[in-house]
């Protein structure tokens, strides 16, 4: 999904709330990170006053009730269906609850490309996500060696290499070029770039 301009409000709701100086787009991607709870303190959260719950649970509610409003990231949906036209097997592995992640595949019509959807099991936070990758990857079959998670944050590298497979991310998301370039991984600025990119391999 194309949620960044969304998390940023949802999240400045919940500085204003608590007089906290509200965050821009920019200062996001240079600043988030898992787990979600050493995020929100270096933004300006202090969880002495509050419990971390709290907020959490606030982004995630506003989130649910506005994720409708959202497009997918551009040339995402025609890539997915040209992968699934050359016959190759996707999963979506996401820090969203899994009975939340399966809704929003449907509402985008993509479950019927989406071989296989694995959310997390409890409250989101990020932590889990290594996990359930790797019984991802038990369970489809597939060699390490042709696999390779897409995505556009530090954690996703990070599940990479914690499931030992490749990564590509793309910077049109939740981190900057500088962070995801300092990682090692190939990086592209959207998803099209991507595509050009792992067909002409």
């Amino acid at each position: 999904m194309n949620d960044l301009s969304l998390c940023v409000t949802i999240l400045n709701q919940s500085l204003s709330k608590r007089n906290i100086p509200a965050i821009t787009i920019q200062a996001y991607k240079e600043k988030f990170l898992f787990p979600i709870k050493t995020f929100y303190e270096s933004i300006g959260f202090d969880f002495d006053k509050e419990p971390f719950e709290n907020t959490n649970i606030e982004f995630h509610d506003g989130f649910e009730k506005q994720f409708k409003t959202l497009a997918l990231q551009p040339f995402a949906k025609e890539t997915i269906i040209q992968f699934n036209k050359s016959n190759i097997t996707q999963s979506v592995l996401s820090a969203t609850l899994h009975d939340k992640l399966v809704e929003q595949i449907g509402f985008f019509n993509l479950d019927q490309y989406i071989q296989n959807i694995a959310g997390l099991k409890h409250t989101p936070s990020g932590y889990g996500k290594e996990v359930e990758g790797e019984e991802l990857l038990m369970g489809i079959d597939i060699p390490k060696s042709e696999t390779m998670i897409v995505g556009d944050s530090l954690l996703d590298f990070r599940v990479s290499q914690y499931m030992g497979v490749d990564c590509a991310l793309v910077h049109n998301g939740h981190n900057d070029i500088n962070r995801l370039n300092n990682t090692g991984a190939n990086t592209f600025s959207n998803i099209k770039d991507f595509y050009n990119w792992i067909t002409n391999t």
